[in-house]
């Protein structure tokens, strides 16, 4: 064969690669939509807090993460809701109340959380 040729179906191999592999790549990053906006924390429990910034003034959690202060474990959430507004620059507020439950082990345990959420959001 020609090297023109073979010069032709290497470039035209290498375009098809980087074209179905580069959109598939693209395509993941963009279905993220949660946004971290912060945590609180109490004696054994670490909460961060993740909404969609899509979504309307109040605006609804999205996901709440909690973590042992004890181990660093990721506990398995059971169940939250509640809702945050703006509150000074790149804080956010809970709307009167956010509840969650998860489990600690065996245990089932519920909380209600207050206030501000500290740290601010990250993009």
């Amino acid at each position: 064969m020609n090297k023109k040729v073979l010069y032709l179906l290497f470039f035209i191999a290498a375009s098809t690669f980087t074209f179905i592999f580069g959109n598939a790549a693209d395509a993941k990053v963009v279905k993220a939509t949660f946004t971290e906006i912060g945590y609180q924390k109490d004696a054994d429990y670490h909460y961060t807090f993740y909404i969609n910034l899509g979504k309307d003034e109040t605006i609804s959690l999205a996901y709440v993460q909690v973590q042992s202060n004890a181990t660093g474990e990721v506990l398995k959430l059971d169940s939250f809701k509640g809702y945050v507004a703006y509150w000074k620059g790149s804080q956010f507020i809970i709307k009167n109340e956010a509840t969650v439950s998860f489990f600690d082990g065996d245990k089932l345990v519920s909380k209600a959380l207050k206030g501000v959420i500290e740290g601010g959001m990250k993009m």
